[in-house]
């Protein structure tokens, strides 16, 4: 097939949305389809064999990533000449709604991925945040209409989508590659390595992945650290990403006193990142929104125990069973979280059996399968 795959934000990914793009045009590639992948001029691009990928001028949103300018009279003749049989759009952006004008102009069919909620676009703290959502979900609905098929990663996405659109959603995982996020792997050394470049000795860790941003709500892992050292509970929370809130939880990390307990890492390279899944004993994410969470789906991969925020807006719950892989855990009292991974880390049989538990559901989630059933779709079209 010749499938033309838009976004913004990916080589370079920015946000899981982006992982999931970059693995889709890969994949996709990989099985022997044309690829033509359209998105924003950015500073410094990666290098992208066996995808053909066009940038447009771009504007620089601070916190949120690079965004595209393009009309849809310049990617017409995109589409017309590389004889596009299906487009698939990953973000309600400018240069989304153009791509879907253009494809529209050639009668070439229309795939919209479901990567981004109302609270990733607006902050959720913001004064004029209920008025601001009116204007976002009515956009929204306009551009999720102009889709002949919806792809959501989730239930929750599902349900989020049809307030938006009648129109039939499929739920795709975004997968994870278990050839490269599997636990029974390591160099020889790796392991103490990573745990002296960061001071941890032979102390169990929480592993925090992912931006450090409002709606990740990393700052209540400060409170659940608090209520850990006060109870004389010896662990330390390792903090994977870079966002422009660092500086600000460094600053109340130590006016908690938390300075010990708490490593920022800043962003690390896929060799570091995979030795920090590995070597970590439970895997948290006290996120507020989240449409799956690829970073849940690596940890699982990598057999860690999970712990996730209880919350109707983040997907990440959907992957966690109940005592059995992992816990979710109360937003509004932090001695619930700290309750949960003082029992994990007390019953060595029970940390194990979920980390196995963890392995298995990961299996569910092969990405192999997941652009399989993607291709599926686009065959049904064609």
């Amino acid at each position: 097939m010749r499938i033309c795959v838009v976004s913004d934000q990916a080589f370079p990914a920015w946000g899981g949305e982006g992982v999931a793009t970059q693995n889709l045009c890969i994949r996709l590639s990989q099985r022997g389809h044309k690829v033509l992948f359209l998105t924003s001029k950015v500073p410094h691009p990666p290098q992208v064999k066996n995808i053909e990928i066009v940038r447009f001028p771009s504007f620089y949103i601070p916190q949120k990533g690079y965004f595209a300018l393009a009309l849809s009279f310049q990617i017409v003749p995109l589409l017309r000449e590389r004889k596009i049989q299906i487009i698939h759009v990953n973000l309600p952006t400018f240069l989304g709604w153009q791509s879907f004008l253009a494809a529209k102009k050639l009668n070439v069919p229309c795939v919209a991925g479901f990567h981004v909620q109302v609270e990733n676009v607006i902050p959720y703290n913001f004064f004029l945040f209920p008025w601001l959502k009116k204007i976002v979900e009515f956009w929204f609905s306009s551009f999720y209409k102009m889709a002949d098929l919806l792809i959501s990663p989730s239930n929750l996405g599902k349900r989020i989508l049809s307030r938006y659109t009648s129109k039939k959603v499929e739920v795709i995982s975004n997968g994870v590659d278990l050839e490269v996020f599997k636990c029974d792997f390591a160099l020889p050394g790796e392991e103490r390595g990573f745990r002296e470049k960061f001071g941890l000795e032979d102390l169990p860790f929480l592993l925090y992945v992912g931006r450090l941003s409002r709606e990740k709500n990393v700052f209540y892992l400060l409170e659940i650290m608090r209520v850990l050292k006060e109870e004389n509970f010896p662990v330390r929370l390792v903090l994977v990403g870079k966002g422009e809130l660092r500086k600000e939880l460094e600053e109340k990390a130590h006016l908690k006193g938390l300075d010990e307990e708490l490593i920022f890492t800043g962003f690390l390279p896929k060799e570091d990142l995979l030795s920090a899944y590995r070597e970590a004993d439970i895997f948290i994410l006290p996120s507020l929104y989240e449409l799956q969470s690829i970073v849940v789906l690596e940890a699982m991969a990598m057999g860690k125990a999970i712990l996730v925020a209880k919350n109707t807006q983040s997907a990440a719950c959907e992957m966690i069973k109940e005592g059995i892989n992992g816990y979710t855990f109360d937003l509004k009292d932090p001695f619930d979280a700290a309750n949960k991974i003082k029992f994990i880390l007390s019953h060595p049989s029970l940390k194990d059996s979920m980390q196995k538990a963890s392995l298995a559901l990961a299996k569910e989630h092969d990405i192999t399968e997941s652009i399989s059933k993607i291709e599926k779709l686009y065959h049904q079209f064609l």
